[in-house]
């Protein structure tokens, strides 16, 4: 089975990172952190070793990247208790006890430094301008996700909470069994993000997991994101685990679940970000406002609608920018880089991940 999600993405406070997830502090987890310049290998030997992995049936997630979603941040493998992170920014990560929970596989020994620096200049230039241009799409991002803002307040000050609640446990009565003394498990795995290629959502991990998609239709979200929180609580209460998404327009909320064990998923498609699924259900929550107070609105919320689009599409400009340039930074490491020692380093990393003292116990 094959899962594949982000831990990051730009958000409404900047680079929102999950990569915690990557380093649960669990017993028996390990993790190899790689660290290396652009062009340097990583991804390509993450995906080489998850490759190799999966043939032998282990279960494994792919972690993307939201800069670049053919590249990835990371690979997870559940059962084996073992995962590997790209360290480099801007999820810069270091073993939290180095030798005894993970390690750091360090690609930098496999560069010419010779050249590198005798393209000192360009790489530092190149740098600096993809630099500029994340920054340019994170403002972008901030100021699209406070004019959503906007309109997510005045719907909060329509909703009808009580019912909406009623509803939800009605829901909850019909999926879900009911609290048997044991809480379910929960992981975060982000199933969204901004990226060079506009709202990017996993579609192919939903089709994976899931035989029944819930869709709640939300123009600004708010009562799908009231919903899904008690839908969580609901399904965790009765002992199942849950992957939760949280939202990158508020991070506390969470945006989208599924329910492993159901082939069941509860997902929240608003005016910003619409999703690339055929659902099973499809449920407007628009009855749970008052339509006369939303009418009373109506210009506002069109606004903070429009303008919002238009400053994401602006952002993902820049973030296109900043992939170009970052294609053209790899090529001045690609040429430095000795592939054949890196092919040695990835199989060795391949069979001591395999050969893990505690996946079999």
């Amino acid at each position: 089975m094959k899962e594949s999600y982000f831990l990051g993405s730009s958000g409404k406070n900047g680079f929102f990172s999950c990569f915690s997830q990557l380093t649960p502090k669990i017993e028996g987890q390990y993790t190899y952190i790689i660290k290396g310049g652009p062009g340097t290998g990583k991804s390509s030997m993450m995906k080489k070793i998850a490759d190799e992995i999966e043939k032998r049936d282990i279960e494994c997630e792919r972690i993307y990247c939201s800069s670049d979603p053919s590249s990835l941040d990371g690979v997870i493998f559940p059962s084996l208790r073992v995962s590997i992170a790209d360290g480099t920014s801007p999820h810069t990560m270091d073993p939290d006890y180095p030798g005894a929970s993970g390690e750091i596989i360090n690609l930098g020994d496999c560069w010419d430094k010779q050249k590198l620096l005798s393209r000192k200049e360009e790489i530092i230039a190149l740098t600096d301008k993809n630099k500029t241009c994340h920054k340019r799409s994170r403002r972008f991002i901030e100021s699209a996700f406070s004019i959503f803002g906007d309109g997510e307040k005045i719907c909060r000050d329509c909703l009808d909470d009580e019912r909406l609640m009623r509803y939800a446990a009605r829901v909850a009565n019909r999926y879900f069994k009911k609290p048997v003394g044991k809480i379910g498990l929960e992981k975060i795995r982000m199933l969204d993000a901004i990226t060079p290629k506009g709202y990017y959502f996993l579609t192919e991990t939903v089709n994976e997991l899931c035989d029944q998609t819930v869709i709640f239709e939300d123009d600004f979200g708010v009562a799908a994101a009231m919903l899904i929180e008690q839908l969580r609580t609901y399904a965790l209460a009765s002992g199942f685990s849950v992957i939760s998404s949280p939202s990158i327009s508020s991070e506390k909320a969470i945006r989208h679940i599924i329910i492993k064990e159901l082939s069941l998923g509860f997902f929240t498609a608003d005016k910003l970000c619409n999703l690339n699924i055929i659902p099973t259900k499809n449920v407007s929550l628009r009855r749970f406002y008052s339509a006369d107070s939303l009418a009373s609105h109506r210009a506002r919320l069109a606004f903070s609608r429009k303008a919002a689009k238009e400053l994401l599409d602006e952002a993902v400009c820049a973030l296109k920018m900043a992939k170009d340039i970052h294609d053209d930074l790899e090529a001045c490491y690609i040429d430095a880089m000795d592939f054949d020692k890196i092919a040695v380093i990835s199989k060795e990393l391949t069979e001591r991940i395999w050969q893990s003292e505690w996946w079999t116990e």
